[in-house]
């Protein structure tokens, strides 16, 4: 498929498809001077979608894409793939701590707030 006809599907931009291009995340053929998109295109472009849902950079995504390009199905990819998603997991438990933290702190300029409302409250 075209350009036009890959973008509509994928419900995406032209400036968003070719910076993976640009990126080299996508390869598509060529058709005279138009890019010429195949299913394999499209699975990969819904696998960037899929990590970039999951929190993955573009770097990251770029770093798994040339693992699997170079290393696909073998020990070295599953053991890199593994490394990339512990680290994903060591980085959301550190954002869900922060936000726990900003929470407690929000709760309890919250309960400060309130308990003043109630005392001007009563002094009226």
């Amino acid at each position: 498929m075209y350009l036009k006809e890959f973008i509509q599907k994928e419900n995406t931009t032209r400036d968003t498809v070719r910076h993976y291009i640009y990126l080299s995340l996508l390869n598509p053929g060529r058709k005279g001077r138009n890019y010429w998109f195949t299913e394999n295109e499209t699975d990969i472009f819904e696998a960037i979608k899929e990590f970039q849902d999951l929190g993955f950079s573009l770097q990251e995504k770029k770093d798994i894409k040339k693992l699997h390009d170079e290393s696909c199905s073998t020990e070295k990819q599953r053991k890199q793939n593994l490394k990339l998603i512990k680290d994903k997991i060591a980085v959301i438990n550190a954002k869900i701590n922060k936000l726990k933290m900003q929470e407690k702190v929000l709760e309890e300029v919250k309960e400060t707030m309130e308990k003043k409302s109630i005392i001007e409250t009563r002094k009226k």
